[in-house]
């Protein structure tokens, strides 16, 4: 039998090759303003037809930068959970409404990146996309990078069509992880951790969306929030003391509510503990999962546990298993929660019809004893 021989990626650019941002004149020495140079080197690959921008190690200082079609920028991926590792696009303009702007680019890829938004500003975000003129799928890949320190989302791709998002980690933005709307979306094995606003928030309308094998903990407005989505596949997560709901699906907002209610969600297969973390334990949203204004969802094989702080403070969450509410032709059937909430496995809030179906989910409520990871 003949085997394929084994692919392995190419090697990196050498710092005086044509791709190289040294080759334009950035130091990547931390001091320098180097927006220029990295501006001169994107704009040389689009006007060439396409292609990569390599950054050697180094901490590039940088204001704006708009990438442009068929561009995309690479670095070797070799950050850690606190340090930006070998190469980092840190921010020094406060003014800057992003770091990275792919508004006006098709087929771009940011690849292996530290982007290190340094606290500045209000409501600065990491990458952003505007997509409403586009008529096109922008067929965009985010991978593999470091996004943190932005005082707004990490990434926020407003209509953005055909996205990839993988293999990131953005964490400690005081907005959301990744936030976005509109449709055809790949969202997979990303760590989204201690931003402010939601891990994931989609915004009406979204969907066509994959969302499987994140690692979604410590968001402080909750895991994941799908707004007015139809088409979704959210299955085999890991979302852990989020500080809302785990996973919240709702019309977004009261407009949306008049257009129907979105379709056909699968929620399965995701491990979600210690929700509600820092809501009051009264409110419904210290839940595991909230389900409103919904139709054709599937809500089953998830298991869900209760706790406090891995230091053992923190209250202990959450009260309430999967809230419910104005649902057509649903299932949520074949759910656990061992020690799994405080109070009440299933909340019913009324407005569901006959097609709705509840059945099989079992579990234990939690006492005194706590879990602490």
């Amino acid at each position: 039998m003949t085997h394929p021989r084994p692919s392995h990626p190419s090697p990196a650019p050498a710092s005086d090759t044509p791709y190289s941002v040294h080759r334009f004149g950035a130091k990547g020495d931390g001091k320098a303003d180097d927006t220029a140079a990295i501006q001169k080197a994107i704009d040389a690959e689009a006007e060439a037809g396409g292609g990569g921008v390599w950054f050697p190690p180094g901490r590039y200082m940088t204001a704006m930068l708009r990438l442009r079609p068929y561009v995309g920028l690479f670095a070797h991926p070799t950050w850690s959970y606190h340090n930006f590792g070998g190469t980092r696009l840190a921010l020094l303009d406060p003014q800057a409404p992003q770091l990275i702007d792919i508004t006006a680019a098709y087929g771009v890829r940011i690849s292996g990146l530290g982007l290190d938004g340094q606290n500045l500003g209000q409501g600065v975000r990491g990458i952003f996309l505007d997509g409403q003129t586009h008529n096109q799928e922008e067929t965009l890949f985010i991978e593999h990078c470091r996004v943190s320190g932005f005082t707004g989302d990490a990434a926020h791709l407003f209509c953005v069509w055909g996205f990839t998002v993988r293999s990131n980690m953005f964490i400690f933005n005081k907005g959301d992880g990744l936030n976005f709307n509109r449709c055809d979306g790949w969202i997979n094995d990303n760590i989204f951790n201690n931003n402010e606003g939601w891990g994931i928030h989609a915004r009406p309308w979204n969907g066509a969306l994959t969302i499987l094998g994140n690692r979604i903990e410590w968001n402080q407005a909750g895991g994941v929030r799908l707004g007015a989505s139809g088409m979704v596949s959210l299955n085999d997560n890991y979302i852990d003391r989020s500080g809302g709901p785990g996973i919240r699906l709702d019309p977004g907002n009261e407009v949306d509510r008049t257009y129907g209610r979105r379709r056909s969600v699968s929620i399965s297969g995701n491990v979600i503990h210690r929700s509600g973390a820092r809501v009051p334990l009264e409110s419904h949203d210290n839940c595991h999962i909230w389900l409103e204004h919904q139709a054709g969802v599937v809500c089953s094989g998830n298991t869900m546990t209760t706790g406090v702080n891995d230091g053992g403070n923190g209250q202990h969450s959450p009260s309430y298993g999967i809230v419910y509410q104005s649902l057509r032709n649903c299932v949520i059937k074949d759910n656990t929660f061992e020690m799994g909430v405080r109070r009440q496995f299933l909340v019913d809030l009324g407005d569901n019809d006959a097609s709705v179906i509840i059945k099989d989910n079992v579990g234990s409520l939690a006492g005194d004893e706590v879990r602490t990871f």
